[in-house]
Formats: C-alpha cells, sequence, structure tokens
C-alpha cells in the first residue's frame, strides 16, 4: 500500500464552497440516487484538486505566456464498420462535434493478411487497401486531418511462439517496408503517422517484457522511411501506457522514456504522445506521486522531456478520456464516472490543458464508438463517445456545445 497522502489546509473560500457542496449533496440524498452518485464523485475528486499538493511546474512545463488551446481529436475504429455509410455517418457526426483530427488504426496484419506484398483480400477479394483509401478521402472531405497508427503484425511476420498480432515483427525490415507503402501511397493526404501504441506493456509487445532499445530501433527504422517517402508528415512516437509498475508485464512509461533517450532517439519523432486518462480523479488532480495514475501525468512527462532536450517538442494525446462502466462490474481498471461527468471532465480535461499546458497541440478523445455489442461485457468498452447503433452519449454534446 502506497503510504498516506499529505494533505495541505485549503483556503477558506475553497472550503466554504466545499462546505456548500457537503450541505447540497445532504438535500439531494432525499432526491434521485442517480444524481447523488454523481455529486458524491464528483465532490470527492474536487476535494482531492483542492487540498493534494502536484507537481511544481516551472519554466516551460509552466508557459503561461503562450497559451493556445489544443485542437480536439477523436479515435476511430473505422476499418471495423463492414458498410461505407456508416463510416461517413460516424465523420460527419464527429466533425459536427468540432473534432479536427482523428486517429485511425491502420494495422499491418489487414494490409498483407497472406505474405509480403500480398494486398488481395482472402476473404472477400478485392484489395486491402480500399476501406482505408475511402476513409482517408472521406475524412479529407470534410476537412479533418488524419493521423494513422501503424501495428499489428501479420502472422506470417511474427516471430516464432508470438501469440498474437500485437508483437513486432522477427525482422525489423518487414515492417519498415509496410510504413515505406503506406507513406508512399498516402503522400500528402495523410498527416502524421504513429508508430506502435504503448510498447512498454508486455500485452503490446509481444507478451515479451518492454524493451526500449527494440522499441527505439522499430521507430528509428520507420521514421527514416516515412521520412523519405512523405516529407511533409509528422512522425509521432508511440504512447507508452501510464503505469507505475516495474516489472516484466508493464514498465513506468517514465522510466522507459528515459531509456529511449538513453537509447538515442532524440531526433527520430517530430511529435511526442501520451496518454491522458483520469481514471480513479478528476481533470483538475493535481497529484503525481505513487498512490495513482492521474490526468496531471503528462507534466511528468513533459519535464523529463526538458531534461533531455526536447522542451520545445509538441506532446499530443492521443488517448483522453473518463470510463462509465456500469456499477454491476466488480472490477473497476479503470475507474468509474457517471456519463455527466464524464462530459463534464472530458471538456474541463481540454480547457485544463489551455490553461497549463502550452506544449499540448492535439488531444484525441478515446474513443467514438465499436462496430457491434460484442465488447460490451468489457469494462474498456464504456469510454465510448457513442453507442454501436449511433445512440450519442452525453459527453458528445458537451463536445460539440463547447466547440460551438
Amino acid at each position: 500500500m502506497s503510504p498516506p497522502m499529505q494533505q495541505q489546509a485549503p483556503r477558506g473560500g475553497w472550503l466554504l464552497a466545499t462546505l456548500g457542496s457537503l450541505a447540497l449533496l445532504t438535500v439531494v440524498s432525499a432526491s434521485s440516487s442517480g444524481s447523488l452518485d454523481t455529486l458524491s464523485i464528483d465532490l470527492r475528486h474536487r476535494w482531492v484538486a483542492l487540498t493534494a499538493p502536484g507537481v511544481p511546474v516551472s519554466g516551460a512545463s509552466a508557459g503561461s505566456a503562450r497559451r493556445t488551446t489544443p485542437t480536439v481529436g477523436m479515435n476511430m475504429f473505422l476499418e471495423q464498420e463492414v458498410e461505407s455509410d456508416k463510416r461517413q455517418r460516424s465523420l460527419e457526426l464527429v466533425r459536427a462535434a468540432g473534432v479536427t483530427w482523428i486517429r485511425q488504426e491502420l494495422p499491418w496484419e489487414q494490409i498483407e493478411p497472406v505474405a509480403k506484398g500480398q494486398n488481395t483480400d482472402p476473404t472477400f477479394g478485392g484489395s486491402t487497401w480500399a476501406k482505408f483509401d475511402e476513409t482517408v478521402d472521406q475524412a479529407r472531405a470534410l476537412g479533418l486531418e488524419v493521423m494513422l497508427r501503424l501495428d499489428t503484425s501479420p502472422r506470417w511476420a511474427l516471430p516464432s511462439g508470438a501469440p498474437d498480432g500485437l508483437s513486432p515483427p522477427a525482422q525489423l525490415a518487414d515492417y519498415w517496408d509496410f510504413v515505406d507503402q503506406v507513406a508512399a501511397r498516402y503522400r500528402g493526404r495523410v498527416a502524421a503517422y504513429q508508430i506502435w501504441n504503448e510498447p512498454n506493456l508486455s500485452t503490446e509487445w509481444g507478451r515479451r517484457p518492454p524493451d526500449a532499445a527494440a522499441y527505439a530501433r522499430l521507430l528509428r527504422g520507420a521514421s527514416e522511411r516515412i521520412r523519405a517517402a512523405d516529407p511533409a508528415a509528422r512522425v509521432v512516437m508511440a504512447a507508452m501506457a501510464p503505469t507505475l509498475t516495474e516489472n516484466a508485464d508493464a514498465l513506468n512509461e517514465l522510466v522507459y522514456l528515459q531509456q529511449l533517450y538513453d537509447a538515442g532517439i532524440r531526433g527520430s519523432f517530430d511529435v511526442l504522445a501520451v496518454q491522458a486518462y483520469g481514471l480513479r480523479g478528476g481533470p483538475d488532480d493535481p497529484r503525481v506521486d505513487r498512490s495513482d495514475v492521474t490526468f496531471s501525468r503528462p507534466l511528468l512527462v513533459h519535464q523529463l522531456m526538458e531534461r533531455n532536450g526536447d522542451a520545445e517538442l509538441p506532446v499530443w494525446a492521443t488517448e483522453v478520456g473518463w470510463n462509465v462502466n456500469p456499477p454491476s462490474f466488480a472490477v473497476q481498471r479503470f475507474g468509474r464516472v457517471t456519463p455527466s461527468l464524464q462530459a463534464r471532465y472530458t471538456v474541463r480535461g481540454l480547457e485544463r490543458a489551455a490553461e497549463q499546458w502550452p506544449w499540448m497541440q492535439v488531444m484525441y478523445v478515446w474513443y467514438w464508438k465499436r462496430p457491434d455489442e460484442t465488447n460490451r461485457d468489457q469494462d474498456w468498452f464504456w469510454f465510448r463517445v457513442a453507442d454501436p447503433d449511433f445512440s450519442l452519449q452525453p459527453v458528445y454534446y458537451a463536445l460539440r456545445d463547447a466547440a460551438n
């Protein structure tokens, strides 16, 4: 267990406001239990935001004179939608909510599923590129910028014994050749490419211990290919999963990132990516100690960038969000808030970045929707902005209202 946190005494005004909220909770307790749940969670998060110590912010991490508003992005899984009109509808809806960037996975295993250089769909025939070509064209027609996440090795490229496509390939050159194909195909149409996802987790690295030096080689070669094939595109480092763990299953992202810098990764990417989840706290939770992962975690990442000479490099939060899984879920890996708090917290998270993090350029909400109900029993499913049938959650309307 973590030691008790040292708390600072709140100012009188804040204390009165908090006591007022407590009185409000007492009144509401006689009414709807749903409202009480929302208020009790919010009050707890507000109390932590007011009383818990945070990380000292100075220098480039503060930068209040250069305040900017981060662009809003959305994580999409459009390759999973069978019908073209559903992909189009999704893009139109997110554009209407003020989204201007999308993060779309382009799985290598779907482009060359059978063999290297083989781009015919083994099940339906036709080109394996077709749905991705269409998605890029649809997004551009709506004025959306596209970042493609390039990962998941096909079976033929995997090392012997690798459990699934989340393993890097046996031969890195095969992945670099794939990246080269993508960058050449979408030259001038795709704005950014992200190289892999969360390699500091064993589950995203072939069930093997995280290996920063190996990822550095993967990124360096991919960056060289992209910069040669599409010089105007930006190379985005994989976002590391925020974690306090340091073992063969996962490695603290701050430790991992320093290992990347030690491996000479500086200069091999144009954007450093982070994941900015609220998890069990609110958007103003200042804590950055070992008690939990909080929304403030990107501050520590940026300070590490400063120490390694990358203070001026932009940061993108490629996943941002709060989970609203049902109370019936016994396991809460990602915390839980109510739909109304998810809506308010997401907008407030964007506001906080605008106020305090001038180096944060784009923040991608996690995530738009799944194509069906298959994963409804998984707690990560409940981050969604829309249901499979396009029913829109409160967070959608909050983003739309904030944009307008």
